[in-house]
């Protein structure tokens, strides 16, 4: 692969990038070319612009619906660890993610009024 952060370092736009890149077979030239106006990440291929990170996540997020004909539990239990936007599977940031999962867990103290 051309991108050579690892993918814990990329952020949603370049795993994009990155994915792009091996969907054409690493070729940049290819990527620009690209005519396949129907891929929810067309618009977001190239070099970086003023698009929201959540914009990003949302983009992949329809991508991996599309991948597994709109079965949600099918991204849940996705397998496909060479899949470089398989982070952002579930629409959200992976910090995001365990932020929630912690809260979750955190054992919360019931209060009551006048204690």
């Amino acid at each position: 692969m051309e991108n050579k952060l690892s993918e814990r370092k990329r952020n949603p736009h370049q795993s994009i990038r990155a994915y792009c890149l091996w969907c054409m077979g690493g070729s940049p030239q290819l990527v620009r070319e690209c005519e396949d106006s129907d891929c929810s990440l067309y618009e977001l291929r190239g070099p970086k612009t003023e698009e929201s990170q959540r914009t990003c996540i949302r983009a992949i997020r329809r991508h991996c619906l599309a991948c597994t004909v709109g079965d949600r539990q099918a991204i849940r239990d996705c397998k496909e660890k060479e899949c470089v936007i398989r982070r952002f599977r579930f629409g959200v940031h992976p910090k995001t993610m365990q932020k929630r999962r912690k809260r979750r867990l955190e054992k919360s103290h019931l209060m009551l009024p006048g204690l």
